[in-house]
């Protein structure tokens, strides 16, 4: 399936714009038979610890998605099961940029009990220009190397799914 591609309103409300396809995109899949049987078979091992499953999805999105920016003017956003989950069943490497690779992550962690956050971020203070996933009290950035700490933000919101 292809991504959904939109013309973003411009500056924050075009932000939040993105934030709520972003949201309903992690409720309408969640409990996807294909993102559940994921989510269990990363987490096997953690027998019901919420930071090791946090830890092991976290890890396991960073190096199953390549990070890709989006096409310069363009927004887009990949469907978790029709786009990245397909990917991976077919054998091929998903691909997406900061808010896809949190769609996936949030979508995971959502399908195992888990009360996942969108959380925006802005290293000036000015215009957002980055989200990621906040989860059981950790940052949960799946753009970053494993190990590497984020930047400070100057400004960040949290946003419930």
């Amino acid at each position: 399936m292809n991504p959904t591609i939109y013309n973003q309103l411009p500056g924050e409300p075009g932000i939040f714009q993105t934030i709520n396809m972003m949201r309903e995109l992690v409720n309408k899949n969640f409990l996807h038979p294909y993102i559940r049987e994921r989510a269990a078979t990363i987490v096997r091992e953690c027998y019901r610890k919420k930071s090791c499953e946090d830890t092991r999805l976290l890890a396991w999105v960073n190096s199953t998605v390549q990070y890709l920016r989006d096409p310069l003017g363009v927004e887009a956003l990949h469907n978790p099961v029709s786009f990245t989950e397909a990917k991976i069943r077919r054998g091929e490497k998903p691909f997406g940029d900061c808010d896809d690779m949190s769609i996936y992550l949030a979508t995971l962690l959502k399908s195992i009990g888990h009360d996942p956050m969108f959380r925006i971020l802005s290293r000036t203070g000015n215009s957002y220009h980055h989200v990621h996933v906040w989860c059981d009290g950790n940052l949960l950035d799946p753009t970053l190397m494993l190990g590497r700490l984020p930047r400070e933000a100057a400004k960040a919101v949290l946003i419930r799914i």
